[in-house]
């Protein structure tokens, strides 16, 4: 049997059944189409999107020791790891990160994110959205 809330004198559900119910709910609906496919005999589906990993450095080290070392900069603000010249012309990666910048033609780095917020934790909750 599935309680939608497992106290029985609760009027309120907690996140985890919300989400239990709700899962069930959709497992339900994408079996249907699965169960479908197997009876015509399809195998598999052929994927038409393409992967993307997103780095979040939230915590870890500055963009002047990655991505941005701003060698011209005043000794306070550059990389003190020094740079690295990736595949890209014109375009250094912080000297820690030497084997990436080999590989710098085959990533994207964004630098030049902007939005509206001003508190930490809500702007980076914003940009991984």
């Amino acid at each position: 049997m599935l309680t939608i809330c497992g106290n029985p004198r609760s009027r309120s559900t907690t996140r985890r059944e919300f989400l239990r119910v709700g899962t069930s709910g959709f497992g339900g609906l994408t079996l249907a189409g699965l169960l479908a496919s197997r009876a015509k005999g399809q195998t598999s589906t052929t994927a038409t999107g393409r992967s993307v990993v997103v780095l979040n450095l939230q915590g870890g080290p500055s963009q002047f020791e990655t991505f941005d070392p701003k060698m011209t900069a005043p000794a306070g603000i550059r990389s003190i790891t020094g740079e690295v010249q990736t595949s890209l012309a014109g375009v250094t990666f912080g000297g820690s990160l030497p084997q990436l910048a080999r590989l710098a033609d085959r990533i994207a780095v964004v630098r030049s994110y902007r939005h509206g917020i001003s508190s930490h934790g809500p702007a980076a909750m914003h940009v991984m959205a």
